[in-house]
This record gives structure tokens, sequence and C-alpha cells, in this order.
């Protein structure tokens, strides 16, 4: 999903494209320490927790602000919620419920717009348009500031309602919603958990020969 809206709103804009891969909030102490294994993967399973990699969220941001790489941001809060089910004919259904906030520090580079910079007072009534013209994007932000801009941010909660196939082989899934759209992860299957990882692309392999985890989604069987 891309939104031109034109100046400094696509840094905002930009980091409600990363929640997924950012912060954290589980209430499992095997978040983030599992390791790709495959597994019977068939199950109904309630969401306890996510966790993740904080760098990733600016290595996200920056793919839509190559010009910028001052800017900072993280979610101060982030919480995945619902269900998901893999069933033995190979189909899923998922509802999950994500709710997010967190801090971008913006700094008068990423501001100019046509040759002119910003103040963090006109960027905050450029994010107060966006929200009333799409309140489905974010839910409440505000920035301050004189140089810098501190900009804090509220996503409006996303409900994913979701079913469709997938497939295993070794330690990948893959997932085919009927609305056509698909997602690849790796997975394990550990006791009563269930695993979703996200490896880092650019650095698979660490020191001790583990790949390097940038997500972790853990499901615990119902």
């Amino acid at each position: 999903m891309k939104i031109r809206l034109g100046g400094p709103v696509s840094i905002l804009i930009a980091i409600t494209l990363a929640p997924i891969l950012s912060a954290c909030s589980s209430s499992s102490g095997s978040c983030g320490k599992v390791q790709p294994c495959g597994g019977d993967i068939v199950g109904d399973y309630n969401i306890t927790g996510t966790c993740v990699n904080n760098g990733t969220i600016a290595m996200q941001i920056a793919q839509y602000l190559p010009n910028c790489p001052q800017l900072t941001a993280k979610l101060s809060s982030f919480n995945v919620t619902g269900t998901e089910s893999f069933n033995a004919d190979m189909t899923y259904n998922a509802d999950e419920m994500v709710t997010a906030s967190g801090l971008a520090m913006v700094p008068p580079s990423c501001l100019m717009s046509s040759g002119i910079t910003l103040t963090c007072a006109e960027l905050d009534l450029l994010l107060q348009q966006l929200i009333a013209t799409m309140p489905g994007q974010l839910q409440a932000a505000h920035c301050t500031g004189s140089t810098t801009c501190s900009c804090s941010f509220v996503l409006a909660p996303m409900h994913l309602l979701q079913s469709g196939t997938y497939t295993t082989s070794g330690t990948n899934l893959t997932l085919m919603a009927s609305d056509g759209t698909y997602a690849a992860d790796q997975y394990c299957v550990q006791k009563n958990e269930l695993h979703l990882v996200t490896v880092n692309a650019t650095m698979p392999i660490g020191a001790m020969g583990q790949v390097n985890i940038d997500s972790d989604t853990v499901e615990t069987r119902k």
C-alpha cells in the first residue's frame, strides 16, 4: 500500500507501514529465541505474544525515506491478540487485532519540501489533516519541537479477518489468502507453542550458525 500525499507527511505514513516489524508484546519467555524447526502445524491457537529485533523498524522506514538517514522511530507499545487455526485439509483461518503507538524524531533535513523547511507546527497541522481524511491509518498524532520534531503517534486499530490455504515445506510456511494475497514465513512447533518467524534476509546466518530472527509471533495451542 502506498499513499501519495507529498511532503513530510510520507514520514508518518512510512511508520504506519511498519508496525508488524517493531516493538514487543509477549508473555512467552521463548519469544525470539526459537529457531525455525518445522513440525506438525495442525491445530487451533491463541496469539500470546510478538517480539522483534528493534533495529528492523529503521530499516523498514529507510525503504520509503532513502534520503533521510537521520530519522529515528520506535514503537513504545505493540499488541497483537486473536486466534489462528491451521486445519488438516490445508486451510487456515485468522482473526487478529493489532494496536500500536510510538515516537518519531524528525530532523530538519527531512522536513524540506520544494526548497522550504516546514516547522514542527506545520508538520503537526499536516498530520491532523491526514487523520481527518484517512482515519483508518492514524488514530492520533502530534508533533512538537523547534528544529527536530518529536512526533508521537497512535495507529488506528487494525483488524485482520482472513481465511485461505497454506503449504509447508521443511521450515517454510506459505499462506495464500482467499483474496489472492500471500505471506511467507518460517515456523517452529515446539511443545504447545507455534512460532511464526521472519528471518533477516540481509544477515540470515549468525555467528553461531543460527539464523538472525527479525520477528517472532508466538501462538499457544488451545
